[in-house]
């Protein structure tokens, strides 16, 4: 009998450590079910998407709080990369987060074309105009795009820009523009230019690239057909290569102006464009409730541009021709760099 009871026994003790040892992990896994994961998907870095980034992460700091779990936040960023972006993509998915907010159209497409089965929830911002992005998105409605993908547009004031430029500068009637014929959010806008161009009578000189090492070059070649200023739209590449964009211009004693108010800090004549922290932070608040239960199937995608005016008072003194702030642009302005 004893020689029974000591391996019974025995057995009964590793079961118990066993079962101990399961109900531990059993406890884990639910202390990991009740933190929620995002990933924060920022394409390249830019003063419009770092901005917006910030907005994201400061709105969830916010929001966390009243969640009804604990926030774990992931920031992922290839620097345009494709390639890069691509593996970034689907390592998202892999991880299982509870949601993903991606930030700029690139991020859109990359993130949305890894994600065709919705094994994620998807917001996404800082996109031009997610209806020519090619990922599904055919309108506004809840039942015109895939059920977990949502967001929010933000089309550049593109009018309002030329319409400024030729209030700065009456005698304005040429001005050439530097855009990637890859990105879709860079050809809506320059739709969007030509069509005020010709209404306004201003020649709309374009040259087209494929990569950022370009745009020097070609905006050399711009200025040598007489432009009067130069100017971007939406267009990821360009803004990475900002500061040659303007060197080149300065060069020949002529302006930029921008669909982004905070390139006026790198010498941009001025800009008109939306508050994208205040962007990010609209997306933000739309992904902290689709964690707290929300469909993203629920919402409306819609343009969300809190429009802001910078003004580089500096950069006019530097460069040729009738540039003045007028009065009535002092008003409007939310800031004007004196130096």
């Amino acid at each position: 009998m004893k020689s029974i009871l000591k391996p019974l026994l025995f057995l009964l003790a590793v079961a118990s450590i066993l079962l101990l040892s399961d109900l531990s992990n059993r406890k884990g896994e639910r202390v990991r079910k009740d933190v929620q994961r995002v990933a924060i998907f920022k394409f390249n870095s830019n003063l419009i998407l770092e901005r917006t980034e910030q907005g994201v992460i400061d709105e969830l700091n916010i929001q966390a709080p009243g969640l009804r779990s604990r926030l774990e936040l992931t920031r992922y960023c290839p620097q345009g990369d494709l390639p890069t972006a691509n593996t970034t993509a689907q390592g998202i998915l892999s991880d299982k987060f509870d949601l993903v907010i991606s930030i700029s159209t690139p991020g859109l497409q990359v993130m949305a074309n890894a994600n065709k089965n919705g094994a994620i929830r998807h917001v996404f911002c800082s996109v031009t105009d997610p209806f020519v992005s090619g990922v599904g998105i055919t309108g506004p409605g809840k039942d015109e795009r895939p059920p977990w993908l949502t967001g929010i547009g933000t089309f550049q004031p593109v009018e309002k820009a030329f319409l400024i430029a030729r209030e700065m500068n009456p005698d304005l009637n040429k001005v050439g523009v530097v855009w990637c014929i890859g990105e879709t959010c860079s050809e809506a806008c320059i739709r969007k230019a030509r069509v005020i161009c010709d209404e306004l009578g201003i020649e709309l000189l374009e040259t087209g690239i494929e990569t950022a090492s370009q745009v020097y070059e070609a905006t050399i070649a711009l200025t040598a057909r007489g432009v009067q200023a130069l100017w971007i739209g939406g267009d990821n590449v360009v803004e990475t290569a900002i500061e040659m964009y303007i060197k080149a211009g300065l060069m020949a004693g002529v302006p930029v102006f921008d669909n982004s108010p905070y390139t006026t800090l790198r010498g941009v004549a001025f800009g008109v464009g939306a508050d994208y922290r205040e962007v990010g932070r609209t997306a933000a608040r739309m992904a902290c409730e689709i964690l707290n239960g929300k469909s993203p199937a629920e919402y409306e995608i819609k343009d969300v541009v809190p429009e802001q005016i910078y003004i580089n008072e500096a950069t006019l003194r530097k460069i040729k021709g009738n540039w003045t702030i007028t009065e009535s642009l002092r008003q409007r302005a939310d800031s004007i760099l004196t130096e």
